[in-house]
């Protein structure tokens, strides 16, 4: 084995040894293995959240982004941070919900919508999943090329499932902490270095290289967090775990800055050599071009800052997913029957098999992440619209199956709707308002 095959091998020890330590052994409830409610403090919450949005996929392409929109790529951090002020002003409500999902957080004790809302959350989460699996392989492939793409697959996303099932939150939290230490140490303060050290360099004389305008569909798509961040499934478990409401906001703030610091420098690093002319045959090599030729004996570091970006990605939506299916489908399906660990093993292995077999089939890391969130914010956006004018959950419900129906109609039409990230909300939050309306002309009748 060479230096970086034993350096990525190091890395995937120890985030498994990390997990296995905090290994929790008694699950007793569905909170118990999503949870730690009141024990985080704010670094903690912080470095979760910043590497459960800081995927693999999204540092890659945020430089490969920063190549050809330029300061277009920063519409993403800036859209995550809007969100985390969106999530300060409700705090209260996260903080006092006494549910373990965001499906226990919008469908109060209507099973119906709680089913329809763990079904669209499970499948966003396994679409995530799904998209790091694909991103392991094309990042592990090229430096063990005598091993199948697939066993590399196998192998890493067992060990993952392995710490976050017998662990839960507990180990991907202290995991979380480790993969920021990498991500920055490897990333962030090396382009910091750079920048410091080679600042009369960023503008080449007679550059031929020509960024673009973001097309406005990208725009809405890159800023689809300012939504997705309130409704987000790891937003909503750590309000919960955080020690009180100081740590609790201070963590979401610096979780905004992190995540920022890190898009900010995966950009910059295509920015930088769109100006010096650097011609890209394929822009999502921007990164580990830029490591190799500026950092040649350090060039390995992209790919352990990437790997644990992936990672930190990975365990965090495993996680997200088994606790959606489980509290979320089978136990409200089921009416509650069955013990948590025979249920949480369920959806363990059924996330496992869905994901695989979406990874297979569509090999793309970038569709399957954006495919996920437009799913997400499409139906429970108008779902948390409908909680904030106040609808019943019954009426709720029935919404949310005709914006489904609408959605799946355009889709299979091969309609030209767009911006659909847009137009998708927009029109199941008209379906809310036609119910709500609807309602109050019944009581005015009366």
């Amino acid at each position: 084995m060479n230096f970086v095959q034993i350096a990525i091998v190091c890395v995937l020890l120890s985030f498994m040894l990390i997990g296995f330590l905090v290994k929790r052994s008694d699950t007793d409830s569905y909170s118990s293995f999503t949870l730690s409610r009141k024990k985080l403090g704010w670094f903690t919450i912080a470095a979760g959240i910043s590497m459960t949005f800081a995927g693999g996929a999204a540092i890659l392409t945020s430089a490969s982004i920063g190549h050809t929109f330029k300061w277009y790529s920063l519409i993403d951090p800036i859209s995550l941070i809007l969100g985390i002020f969106i999530v300060i002003l409700l705090y209260k409500k996260y903080r006092n919900d006494n549910g373990t999902t965001i499906s226990d957080l919008l469908a109060s004790d209507n099973r119906k919508l709680a089913v329809l809302i763990g079904v669209i959350t499970s499948f966003t989460f396994v679409l995530i999943v799904a998209a790091n699996f694909v991103a392991l392989s094309k990042l592990l492939s090229p430096y063990f090329p005598m091993i199948n793409p697939l066993w590399i697959t196998f192998i890493v996303s067992t060990l993952v499932f392995s710490y976050v099932f017998f662990g839960g939150f507990n180990s991907v939290t202290r995991t979380d902490i480790l993969q920021w230490i990498l991500i920055t140490g490897l990333l962030v303060i090396p382009v910091l270095f750079f920048v410091v050290g080679n600042s009369g360099h960023l503008v080449a004389n007679e550059v031929t290289h020509k960024f673009v305008a973001m097309p406005i569909d990208y725009i809405v798509l890159f800023a689809i967090p300012v939504i997705f961040t309130p409704l987000s499934q790891d937003i909503n478990i750590r309000i919960k775990s955080a020690k009180n409401d100081r740590q609790g906001k201070i963590g979401l703030l610096m979780g905004g800055i992190f995540y920022a610091s890190i898009a900010v420098a995966a950009a910059y690093i295509g920015i930088y050599m769109g100006n010096n002319n650097i011609v890209l045959a394929d822009s999502e090599q921007a990164m580990p071009l830029f490591f190799r030729d500026n950092f040649p004996r350090f060039g390995f570091l992209a790919i352990i800052a990437a790997l644990a970006a992936i990672i930190s990605t990975l365990d965090s939506y495993v996680l997200n997913s088994i606790t959606s299916i489980s509290n979320d489908i089978i136990k409200p399906c089921f009416n509650g029957k069955g013990e948590v660990k025979k249920n949480i093993k369920i959806a363990a292995l059924i996330t496992y098999i869905i994901a695989m077999a979406i990874a297979l089939f569509f090999n793309k890391v970038l569709v399957l992440s954006l495919t996920s969130l437009l799913v997400y914010i499409s139906v429970l956006a108008p779902i948390a619209f409908g909680n904030l004018i106040k609808l019943s959950d019954k009426k709720i419900f029935v919404a949310s199956i005709i914006n489904i129906i609408a959605i799946l109609y355009v889709e299979f039409s091969s309609m030209s709707v767009n911006p659909r990230a847009v137009i998708y909300p927009v029109f199941g939050c008209v379906i809310m308002l036609f119910f709500a309306a609807t309602n109050s002309n019944k009581k005015i009748a009366h």
